[in-house]
């Protein structure tokens, strides 16, 4: 569903982004939790959480728009944003800090050139009164591959994380 201008932007930084994501897009935004990190992951894929007795995906964005990025030391700031939908196909997001709730004019939504960015996910440029922020598409930040081998690596850990609690 493309963006209204009307319609809240959540507002966060990941690595040396700034991003927004639609608010009615966000299920929840959670403070850093545990995460489990199995070897072999692919780089993006900061590991999985636990979050109510689910175990969810999560991505770092920072490391998917930057091949040079280093996850390194989170700090108290970072948080976990949860998208609505299935975890599989929309994992979490680890991300630096959230910052804050927007609505911006319609003026300050420039779109983007879909060729610019990871797979077309960066949808916009707003002008912010605190500086520029881009919009970022959740249906766009992992390709159809991408996300089958999501799938395939969270059913795997769904079922490792169940053997551990029927011990």
């Amino acid at each position: 569903m493309p963006h209204r201008a009307s319609d809240p932007l959540l507002l966060f930084r990941a690595g040396d982004h700034r991003l927004a994501l639609p608010a009615r897009e966000v299920r929840e935004v959670l403070p850093l939790l545990p995460i489990a990190r199995p070897p072999t992951l692919p780089r993006p894929l900061a590991g999985f959480v636990d979050v109510r007795g689910e175990t969810l995906p999560v991505l770092a964005p920072a490391l998917l728009f930057d091949t040079g990025a280093t996850l390194g030391t989170l700090d108290l700031f970072a948080h976990l944003i949860r998208p609505r939908g299935d975890a599989a196909v929309t994992p979490c997001l680890l991300v630096d800090r959230v910052e804050d709730m927007v609505a911006p004019e319609p003026e300050a939504i420039r779109p983007v050139d879909p060729e610019a960015s990871h797979n077309g996910a960066i949808l916009a440029e707003l002008t912010l009164d605190d500086g520029p922020a881009h919009l970022l598409s959740l249906a766009r930040l992992l390709s159809e591959a991408e996300r089958d081998r999501l799938a395939a690596l969270a059913t795997h850990a769904d079922a490792r994380a169940a053997e551990w609690a029927d011990g």
